[in-house]
C-alpha cells in the first residue's frame, strides 16, 4: 500500500502495511536487498482460460522478472502447480461465531425468549381480535 506523506517519496519508502513490514524484517534476518516494483498490469495473477497465459505478479515470477512476490495472494491449485509458496502468514478462514452455552437447562417457557412480553401481547390481542372479528362474520 501506497504511503501518505507531505514530501516525495522514492523507492522502497513508498510503501507500507503489514506485507511490507514483513519482507523487510526478513531481508534484515535473511541479509538480502530488495526493491519493491509494482507488477505492469496491476493483478496479482490469474490464467487467461483462452489463452492459458498468467498475468500479473504469477506471470512476473514465471518470466524471471522478479525473484519473489509479496502479498496477500490465495493459495490455489492452479497458481500452486506453476509456483511455490511460502507457508501462509494470514490463514482467516471461514468460521461461525456462538454464545458458549451456560450449565442450566432451559425452562418449560424457554420458547418465548426470543421475543420480548410486549410482543407476545400484541399478538394475544391480534389473535383474540381477529377470532371475534371471525365470529361476527360466521354468524
Amino acid at each position: 500500500m501506497f504511503k501518505k506523506s507531505d514530501k516525495p517519496l522514492y523507492g522502497n519508502d513508498r510503501f507500507e502495511g503489514y506485507c511490507i513490514d514483513l519482507l523487510r524484517e526478513l531481508a534484515n534476518i535473511l541479509g538480502f536487498t530488495y526493491e519493491i516494483r509494482l507488477v505492469e498490469d496491476g493483478r496479482y495473477g490469474a490464467q487467461d482460460e483462452n489463452t492459458g497465459q498468467w498475468n500479473g505478479m504469477v506471470k512476473e515470477l514465471m518470466d524471471h522478472r522478479a525473484d519473489l512476490a509479496v502479498a496477500p495472494l490465495a493459495i490455489t491449485y492452479a497458481r500452486e502447480k506453476i509456483i511455490d509458496f511460502s507457508k501462509p502468514f494470514m490463514t482467516l478462514g471461514i468460521s461461525i461465531l456462538y454464545r458458549k452455552p451456560n450449565g442450566t437447562n432451559p425452562g418449560v417457557f424457554s420458547f418465548l425468549n426470543p421475543l420480548s412480553p410486549d410482543i407476545w401481547m400484541y399478538i394475544l390481542l391480534a389473535y383474540l381480535g381477529v377470532s371475534c372479528v371471525l365470529f361476527v362474520i360466521a354468524r
